[in-house]
């Protein structure tokens, strides 16, 4: 079983989609997505390579790899096998230019 791992970035990614989310939408709806979020955590602790490979991501060294937690917004996350350990890097609003992914992601 993977160790899930989330950075600062996405620390803050997930904290801030709930916030948002509550001014917006409220509170049920705001728990409800960070509630998601947990249980695709728990997913990758059995599954780490469940997600599949980011296209914008393709030429980097490490294989990123995402999942759609809605709409708008998708985890951006790695495997290290030989660690055995799952690094989510960002939660990404899938509504930012596309190109912004790589210098976020890949320059961090």
């Amino acid at each position: 079983m993977a160790k899930v791992i989330l950075t600062m970035k996405a620390h803050r990614g997930k904290r801030q989609l709930y916030m948002d989310g509550r001014l917006k939408f409220g509170a049920r709806v705001a728990q409800k997505t960070v509630r998601t979020i947990e249980k695709i955590q728990k997913n990758l602790e059995l599954f780490p390579n469940m997600g599949y490979q980011e296209p914008l991501l393709q030429d980097s060294i490490t294989t990123y790899r995402t999942i759609p937690i809605n709409k708008r917004f998708k985890i951006i996350y790695w495997y290290n096998e030989a660690k055995d350990m799952v690094v989510i890097e960002d939660i990404w609003d899938m509504r930012r230019a596309p190109q912004n992914l790589k210098k976020r992601i890949i320059t961090n």
